[in-house]
């Protein structure tokens, strides 16, 4: 499921063709009839007339019908893609994988949709850890459909997290350092990627800097996420042994999140859990 070369091939949109151009030749084509059918004998006339009237009339209805069909499969294909944001933001990714698998394996209909549904891919492929081919379907959007605004600026983010995940380094680096040129000071997002990229290379004290530094800016972006922050910060602290400011790090990000997804999104905290307590959710207190 999911391969990824073949689902890009396959869901990029086909050219539209031009019906209209098509029924502006048939109408020419009537009208030509009409035509010969003057200058000819009455029962030729009224013969041509007939055939007129009924390419006329079986015009108009496969027009009709090709119009109910594209509209029909237009709102399939959004309701595909409402369904899809769903279980992406639901964390349902097995269904979502699935319904990806069989929206990308066709030419998808509308160019907003299809770059919509490689970030969704992009999304579930770093779910199951598969940052290489997250990072192919970044490539995609941003070198083949040339996506731009928040949207590009969010395939950039993507990509270079999957590039930190998988020791790309020196990649890594130079698409934090255009990311940074984008964005200045100003997106959560790219200020994680970095915390991130520290704690990996081996810099914590940078890590902690940008973490009290930007406190503001991740929590208030990242919602739940500011889980992430929290538990890259507490492994920052343990590194330097600063074993309080860990604890309360790692507290804060376990009332957050759950410690089994933080340890799937980022391996380096694992051994957290055997030092410092998660913490107790309500339904646990009870």
């Amino acid at each position: 499921m999911l391969d990824v070369p073949l689902l890009l091939e396959r869901s990029h949109p086909l050219p539209r063709r031009n019906w209209m151009r098509y029924a502006v030749v048939a109408f020419v084509v009537l009208i030509l009839f009409g035509s010969i059918a003057g200058n000819n004998t009455p029962q030729f006339q009224t013969a041509l007339r007939l055939i007129s009237a009924f390419l006329m009339v079986v015009l108009v209805a496969v027009m009709g019908l090709v119009m109910y069909l594209t509209v029909r499969d237009h709102r399939a294909e959004q309701n595909r893609m409402l369904a899809l944001e769903e279980m992406v933001q639901l964390r349902r990714w097995e269904p979502a994988a699935t319904m990806l698998d069989q929206t990308l394996s066709r030419p998808m209909l509308n160019p907003y949709n299809h770059a919509q549904a490689l970030l969704y891919l992009s999304t579930v492929l770093a779910r199951y850890h598969r940052y290489e081919d997250a990072i192919a379907v970044h490539d995609y959007l941003l070198d083949v459909l040339h996506l731009e605004g928040p949207a590009g600026f969010a395939a950039r983010l993507g990509r270079a997290m999957s590039m930190v995940h998988e020791d790309h380094l020196v990649d890594a680096d130079r698409a934090i350092s255009e990311l940074r040129r984008m964005s200045g000071d100003e997106s959560a997002g790219l200020t994680l990627i970095e915390i991130y990229r520290d704690v990996k290379t081996g810099h914590p004290a940078e890590a902690i800097d940008l973490f009290t530094g930007r406190r503001d800016l991740l929590r208030g972006q990242l919602g739940h996420r500011f889980a992430d922050a929290c538990v890259l910060a507490a492994k920052a602290y343990d590194l330097v042994g600063q074993s309080d400011r860990a604890a309360t790090a790692y507290r804060d990000a376990t009332i957050l999140s759950p410690v089994v997804e933080l340890n799937r999104r980022y391996p380096e905290v694992t051994k957290l859990a055997e030092k410092y307590p998660a913490a107790t959710v309500p339904s646990e207190a009870a």
